[in-house]
């Protein structure tokens, strides 16, 4: 059975994140334009603590966020093998949806790449904002749109270009 909470960051394009999480770890982050108005329960300590992470992180206070416990049963074997990889970099490594494709087994899946990445039930905690095109920095469906994507990258030091 999964549990949730719900709490305020401060990312400039939403304001609140939404997560579920069971005993084996967190399962969805999601983004939230307001409170959703629902008590939430009390924490577990690993919980609590991820929120403290992630509220740290996104504040321009640390990128921490490796080591959290995350649950990605049930997705396909493709989607696991990309987001290893991505929870393989660092913070402020970007890598190519090319290279994903490549690191996760798949060379010349890039597009396989980008919907998985598109997919992503833990954008944040599974690094999604980190690939980038090979081109330019590619799309980004968190919020629709690059801001986005150019804010988090800037958290972890990486700029990118105008």
């Amino acid at each position: 059975m999964d549990h949730w909470t719900a709490f305020k960051t401060e990312l400039g394009v939403c304001g609140w994140i939404a997560l579920t999480w069971n005993e084996r770890g967190l399962r969805t982050l999601k983004f939230l334009e307001e409170d959703p108005g629902l008590e939430t329960e009390a924490l577990p300590p690993w919980v609590a603590e991820a929120v403290e992470r992630l509220k740290a992180f996104l504040a321009g206070h640390g990128n921490a966020l490796q080591g959290i416990p995350l649950d990605l049963e049930g997705l396909s074997p493709f989607h696991q093998r990309v987001y290893e990889v991505l929870l393989a970099t660092l913070p402020g490594q970007t890598l190519s949806y090319g290279e994903v494709a490549l690191l996760a087994g798949s060379p010349g899946a890039a597009r396989a790449v980008g919907q998985a990445v598109a997919r992503n039930p833990l954008p944040l905690l599974v690094p999604c904002h980190r690939v980038l095109a090979a081109n330019g920095p590619g799309g980004f469906s968190l919020f629709g749109n690059l801001q986005a994507k150019a804010r988090l990258l800037a958290l972890e030091g990486v700029l990118l270009p105008c």
